[in-house]
């Protein structure tokens, strides 16, 4: 039977659907995955209707099983039968397959190949920024835009920042630098953090620089392109990584490490490039690749981690984003937090949100039913505050109900900040 790699030139639909129902045979026989995303429910319903023969799911039912797959990738962590295991199943990976068998075959909407241009859509969104944040705040805008835009009326949009991340970084970055750097990373802020969710950068900045860091933030940075995936775009992606890689390669070589504070972008780096772009420097890329508070508490390990905070007694309820539980280091944004004094309770439900997906009319309803399993999760604590490592994801939770709007959520790196009595 043909393996299906994404960036392999040579296989067929027969051979997709061959190797596929292979691993739906699998999933049958396990069932693990039930109820842990609508995929899976709709492979077992599917498969239960036909009496547990694969050989009798149609085009369509592929074609709704991979549709409703957002790559969250829990399934993957979730799988016993995930390489080097002789079944060598990548349950994710097979999804992008199929998305890009459809694209193919059928072509992708206007909408589905704006969404994965994030870069523009920031740079467009940040050009009118006042009229842009209104637009998307008017329900009544919303509304005649939806059936245009194919964009849910409900969905609540990331605010786009007056004053941008390299804007920013541009003006303040070489004033803030340490006067005896011990250590040095090359920061990718995301595409996110660039144009939205600023103050995370900024906090991600201060953290590292009052820790001894020198950072560098270099020009010519793209989306990490985990959006793509959403039409299986491969092309875009190996593109992508190969000309981050010859943006950092140099860094890397003179001992910098390069730290993302977004669990999406991470994850590209050290999972998807080195699949993508199987090379030796690849590889080196992934290795030396940190999400922003792996990296601290590795400072830490060092003794080089400040503990200078101004100690609090609040209860967090930390949601852990699938992206982050998917690289597999453990929980290190808790870890980080509890030095404050803080109590961390761990949510480990998936917000529901993932990337485009949730904001598309056709999936929106079901986001905000997945999210509640993680807003029942935060009552239960009664938290002070909530954390996400995600900017989206803490949209999610905003919206489903966690928080109020006088305490959103944030990321554990702007928290950290506020204990070190840093000014926001």
């Amino acid at each position: 039977m043909k393996s299906i790699h994404l960036i392999s030139p040579d296989w067929t639909r027969d051979d997709l659907v061959q190797e596929t129902n292979r691993v739906f045979d699998v999933c049958d026989g396990c069932r693990r995955c039930f109820n842990l995303c609508p995929s899976f429910n709709t492979l077992l319903d599917r498969i239960d209707e036909y009496e547990s023969d694969v050989s009798r799911l149609t085009a369509p039912d592929y074609e709704q099983v991979e549709k409703e797959c957002y790559y969250c990738k829990l399934c993957y962590n979730h799988c016993p039968y995930t390489p080097p295991h002789d079944y060598g199943i990548d349950f994710p990976r097979l999804m992008a397959a199929w998305k890009k068998q459809r694209v193919k075959e059928q072509g992708a909407s206007w909408r589905d190949r704006l969404l994965i241009k994030t870069d523009l859509i920031g740079k467009l969104g940040g050009l009118t920024t006042s009229l842009t944040n209104r637009v998307l705040s008017t329900r009544w805008i919303r509304t005649l835009l939806e059936p245009i835009l194919g964009l849910h009326r409900d969905r609540r949009v990331l605010a786009f920042s007056r004053e941008n991340f390299p804007a920013w970084w541009r003006t303040r970055g070489p004033t803030l630098q340490p006067a005896v750097a011990k250590h040095k990373v090359v920061l990718f802020p995301s595409c996110m953090v660039n144009y939205q969710a600023v103050d995370i950068g900024k906090a991600t900045v201060q953290v590292l620089v009052k820790n001894n860091v020198e950072v560098v933030v270099p020009e010519g940075q793209r989306c990490c392109s985990m959006p793509s995936f959403d039409l299986g775009d491969t092309e875009t992606m190996v593109q992508t990584a190969t000309h981050h890689l010859r943006l950092f390669l140099p860094y890397l070589q003179q001992g910098y490490d390069l730290v993302v504070p977004t669990p999406s972008c991470s994850l590209m780096f050290k999972r998807e490039y080195p699949y993508l772009v199987p090379t030796r420097d690849m590889t080196l890329l992934a290795e030396r690749t940190f999400d922003v508070c792996e990296y601290l508490i590795r400072l830490k390990k060092d003794g080089a981690l400040s503990t200078e905070f101004k100690q609090t007694q609040q209860r967090i309820a930390y949601q852990v984003p699938c992206h982050l539980r998917d690289q597999n280091i453990g929980f290190k944004s808790k870890e980080l937090m509890e030095l404050t004094g803080a109590t961390v309770e761990l949510i480990e439900k998936c917000s529901g949100h993932d990337g485009s997906w949730g904001a598309k009319v056709e999936f929106f309803d079901r986001s905000m039913k997945i999210a509640q399993k993680a807003v029942r999760a935060v009552a239960d604590c009664e938290p002070d505050l909530v954390a996400s490592d995600c900017p989206l994801s803490a949209l999610q939770l905003d919206q489903a109900g966690a928080t109020n709007p006088a305490n959103e959520t944030r990321h554990p790196i702007q928290i950290v900040r506020d204990a070190y009595k840093l000014p926001s």
